[in-house]
């Protein structure tokens, strides 16, 4: 197990880093190992379940949509596509998916959801962190697998390694924590209240650089 994050916050960091980084690169590549082909790209795949994707409101939100398919008519950038995104394109659009990379994928969103209790206080005990990895460096390893691409594989390996042995520097992610927290289909007060702490985080981390 990693023992380099000593702290609740740091482990925190490592923990989000591997969903939100690590986890959103390893989805985006299993779904275009199932959507691109020699002759289909991303943007022909989706055009061609446009009206499966538009019959799914609930599902897709308008920001969502307008990633599938930017207004201003270029292509679609697959370095747009987070784990909620992925999860419902997988759900909706790609029936090509073994029983294991829906269990894998499955595993994804409930420890992205787990997680998200426990941003109340961006901090993640030493206990809770152990399980976490477990679960979530296992999952990432085996659905780099499932993209049939040995040096992405190798990088994602590697990746996690590295994160195994350093801890995640606070300061220097929390500006993609609070993108990715502003994503949360969750109610209000939980938002503002992980915002608050992730503020009340920030300014610890420059008083602490100041001086230092």
């Amino acid at each position: 197990m990693p023992s380099s994050p000593t702290s609740d916050t740091d482990r925190f960091m490592c923990i989000a880093y591997l969903l939100v980084d690590v986890g959103s690169r390893v989805l985006r590549q299993l779904l275009s190992h199932h959507t691109v082909t020699s002759t289909s790209t991303l943007d022909q795949y989706l055009a061609k379940h446009m009206n499966t994707l538009n019959g799914l409101k609930r599902v897709f939100n308008q920001s969502q949509m307008d990633i599938m398919f930017p207004p201003n008519g270029v292509a679609t950038n697959l370095d747009d596509y987070d784990i909620t995104l992925l999860s419902a394109l997988f759900q909706n659009i790609v029936p090509a998916l073994s029983k294991q990379e829906i269990d894998m994928i499955k595993i994804l969103r409930e420890e992205r959801n787990k997680l998200y209790g426990h941003a109340k206080s961006c901090q993640i005990n030493a206990n809770v962190f152990q399980t976490y990895w477990k679960d979530i460096s296992s999952t990432l390893t085996t659905l780099s697998q499932q993209c049939k691409d040995t040096a992405f594989e190798a990088k994602i390996l590697q990746e996690i390694q590295r994160v195994q042995m350093s801890a995640i520097p606070a300061g220097t992610y929390l500006d993609i924590l609070k993108t990715w927290f502003e994503k949360i289909e969750t109610v209000d007060g939980v938002l503002q209240n992980v915002t608050k702490r992730l503020q009340a985080l920030e300014s610890r981390e420059k008083s602490s650089g100041s001086e230092s």
